[in-house]
């Protein structure tokens, strides 16, 4: 394969030392261009860091013998967390068992009936020990994706009627010491509490490792979490080359950040691939009228020999929902037209959040994320109709009160693999790194409402990053017809 102008550039400005950005678009091929930078200087040993396991194995398969593929947990595994092997194969742990074997009334001196915060809505919400266990371990999560020291508030996940600083302070108040005192069992080789892979990697960060190598190619930097970021920063001897789009940027809500921007403003050289081979040029204007949106300098040019179009389709391969509760609606209408249907990452989190509404219905909580900072399901409604922030949940409330949570637990039942579907879903999020034939936006992908005295209709950056993502799964065909919109508004990012 010969390579393009712009690759022969990336691979002309390898081995002076100095650190490379490589801003590639959605097909661009960045894959093969790194291969060709590890094939150039067959002497250099390189590092290939890379998204998951599955793309480590196939790059181990296609990369030149110089180069070594692995993720940064695999790294990690073998420097730390090989230790800590026997604890990761225990039980799976609930949150109310994990408050028993830490004993959380004791840490937080909560002897006598259950403490209650006030929401965002200024209704009081019941904080039980498993809920203030759950906190902490998402708290400590959030941690581990980081690239602190040292656990804080700013640490505790934001959920919906609970995001408020005064919520997150009361929060605080009951969560901290007990995702501290977590953190020293996770550390014990006897521990208690379930241990996950998440923690060997953020002890591997604290003890500053030095990766054994002349360059490090650093793949999807633009959602890496903070914590492999910092570990690819610090390792100054070696030539460190991020690659990445950094307007395909869709993580940051679970904490991941755009390293190649780190780089770019620590002086690394930048170079750009904009030629895609996935699709055409009529799906690679859809995809620059989001990147115009995004505020990006980078512009997609179609491949002139792939024949693409925009067309409206009733039978696509793949239908693209902005949420979950999106792809509950897409599911629940083909499963009613008795179509074989196949959800992207599975349907366990369709059936927890219909499992948390049948709960808040029969009077119990919910330790769900979305829902459980509310004791009641009429909250949920009375927040998905009034509050802005509510109208992701607008669609699940819609399904639940026309179905009831059964039936859609009922559906998840009825999933097939996705080599036996007929059509398949997925969220935006969970069809990055995909492509089909033929794909569908969903209508949840929605306009947002204009200032009511500007006019002036405001896009979040992580939304038209989103709906860059979605435009650009199709090689083939492209149904966008639900985000027409964008041609009918003024827009502008924030």
């Amino acid at each position: 394969m010969n390579p393009t102008q712009e690759q022969a550039e990336a691979i002309a400005a390898y081995g002076d030392g100095t650190d490379l950005v490589l801003q590639a678009g959605a097909g661009c091929g960045k894959s093969s261009t790194l291969k060709m930078i590890a094939k150039a200087d067959p002497r250099a040993r390189m590092l290939y860091v890379a998204y998951n396991k599955s793309i480590a194995s196939d790059a181990a398969r296609s990369f030149p013998g110089n180069a070594s593929c692995s993720t940064a947990h695999s790294l990690a595994f073998r420097a730390i967390g090989k230790t800590y092997a026997h604890r990761l194969s225990g039980p799976r742990q609930t949150a109310h068992k994990a408050a028993q074997l830490l004993d959380v009334p004791s840490l937080i001196g909560m002897f006598s009936g259950i403490p209650k915060i006030m929401g965002d809505n200024g209704d009081k919400v019941g904080m039980p020990s498993k809920r203030i266990m759950r906190y902490a371990l998402e708290t400590i999560t959030n941690w581990c994706y980081s690239a602190d020291r040292e656990i804080a508030a700013r640490h505790i996940p934001r959920k919906p009627n609970l995001k408020l600083p005064a919520t997150i302070g009361q929060i605080a108040e009951l969560v901290l010491p007990v995702a501290r005192a977590a953190w020293k069992d996770l550390l014990k080789l006897d521990g208690v509490l379930k241990f996950a892979h998440d923690h060997y990697l953020k002890m591997w960060q604290l003890g500053g490792p030095k990766l054994d190598t002349d360059v490090v190619l650093l793949d999807e930097a633009q959602d890496t979490n903070d914590v492999v970021a910092d570990v690819i920063q610090r390792q100054e001897h070696a030539q460190r080359i991020v690659v990445g789009d950094s307007a395909q940027q869709i993580y940051e809500w679970r904490g991941a950040n755009d390293a190649l921007a780190k780089f770019e403003s620590a002086g690394a050289q930048v170079q750009t691939l904009s030629q895609s081979f996935r699709f055409g040029p009529a799906i690679a204007e859809a995809a620059n009228r989001w990147l115009y949106i995004v505020g990006t300098d980078l512009r997609l040019k179609g491949f002139e020999q792939a024949d693409s179009r925009l067309d409206a389709l009733d039978a696509p391969d793949a239908i693209l929902c902005r949420t979950n509760a999106g792809a509950v609606e897409v599911v629940m209408d083909a499963l009613a037209r008795h179509a074989k249907v196949a959800l992207v990452g599975g349907g366990t989190d369709m059936k927890r959040l219909a499992e948390a509404a049948a709960a808040l219905q029969a009077g119990r909580d919910t330790d769900h994320p979305e829902l459980c900072g509310f004791a009641t399901w009429d909250q949920v409604r009375q927040y998905a109709e009034e509050e802005a922030d509510g109208a992701d949940l607008r669609v699940l409330v819609r399904l639940v009160d026309d179905h009831g949570p059964e039936v859609i637990i009922t559906a998840t039942e009825q999933l097939v693999s996705e080599d036996r579907a007929e059509l398949i879903v997925s969220t935006a999020h969970r069809s990055k790194g995909r492509e089909w034939t033929e794909v569908k936006i969903h209508h949840d992908f929605r306009a947002p409402s204009p200032d009511p005295v500007t006019g002036l209709v405001t896009i979040r950056r992580e939304e038209a990053r989103l709906a860059y993502v979605a435009v650009t799964r199709a090689r083939k065909v492209l149904d966008d017809r639900a985000l027409a919109w964008v041609d009918d508004v003024k827009a502008v990012a924030a």
